[in-house]
């Protein structure tokens, strides 16, 4: 009978210590979600914030490029009865060396804040769990 009673006694007390070691385990998988959305969170606001910051040099640098234009530029780009591609064409045999220096300037400062932008997300969605998976697309796992 006593060692029923032990046996009945031990499998109680496991049983309890099962449940807390289960309830922490939930507890501290809560947490880690918890942490994880606050971080996601965290960088879905600084990629808001790079983003915004990219419109903005976008706009100064087309600003900057806009006013170096002369009246016939501009009345080139304000022709409707041209196409996109025919009043590009047409602006860009007008262009002077400075203006085309600034435009390729600002072409390429645009190409590299959308680079930086890129390597950003990247960095984060692997920071996040976002892991690439092994083989080319096909279900087939290479070692």
């Amino acid at each position: 009978m006593k060692a029923i009673i032990k046996t009945f006694f031990v499998a109680v007390t496991l049983l309890f210590a099962g449940s807390a070691l289960f309830a922490q385990t939930e507890e501290a998988e809560a947490v880690k979600e918890q942490i994880k959305d606050q971080n996601q969170t965290r960088v879905n606001e600084q990629q808001r914030a790079m983003v915004q910051e990219m419109k903005q040099n976008a706009r100064m640098l087309r600003d900057e490029f806009k006013e170096s234009l002369t009246e016939e530029q501009l009345a080139i780009l304000e022709n409707t009865e041209l196409s996109m591609q025919e009043r590009m064409e047409a602006l860009k045999a007008t262009l002077t060396e400075d203006q085309m220096e600034i435009l390729d300037c600002n072409l390429e400062g645009i190409k590299e804040q959308k680079r930086e932008m890129k390597g950003q997300l990247k960095e984060n969605a692997g920071e996040y769990g976002n892991k690439k998976r092994k083989g080319k697309g096909k279900g087939i796992e290479l070692m």
